[in-house]
């Protein structure tokens, strides 16, 4: 089950959106334990990034395995960071989130994007989810609509 966490402003409707899809991205992925996903802003993941990859750089998201108490991990979101790259792609935010969800579940179970190679199985495996999912729809939906932050 996902479990969703907001240090900062954002709209409730699109926190249930998230949770929707996150747990059938996890019945997708035949992943029986909890995920903490945790919504910040680029100063609390920069600090996060500090501590733990010794970068003073925000980043959009950050995975932590843990494996205890049925919990796979925790996942760190940088919604100023994902505006921002949302706006950069021409997607939505909902669909940047979610793609970043992804991201971070297979980081958790164990996909890494170190190597050229490992990066594309990465990227082969989050395309094969957004596809199977049928999220492509979500890409430009609603795109000029202000959200909350």
């Amino acid at each position: 089950m996902i479990r969703i966490y907001r240090e900062t402003g954002i709209d409730k409707n699109l926190i249930q959106r998230l949770r929707y899809f996150g747990n059938k991205i996890l019945k997708y992925l035949n992943i029986k334990e909890n995920v903490v996903i945790v919504l910040v802003d680029d100063k609390k993941i920069i600090n996060l990034n500090k501590k733990f990859f010794n970068k003073n750089t925000p980043t959009n998201v950050i995975s932590f395995e843990i494996k205890e108490n049925n919990l796979l991990g925790e996942i760190y979101i940088s919604i100023d960071t994902a505006i921002k790259e949302a706006e950069e792609w021409g997607v939505t935010l909902f669909f940047e989130l979610i793609y970043l969800i992804i991201h971070g579940i297979l980081h958790l179970i164990g996909y890494n994007d170190l190597t050229l190679k490992d990066e594309k199985l990465m990227e082969d495996k989050e395309i094969e989810i957004v596809k199977a999912l049928n999220l492509n729809r979500f890409r430009y939906e609603n795109k000029n609509k202000k959200i909350k932050t």
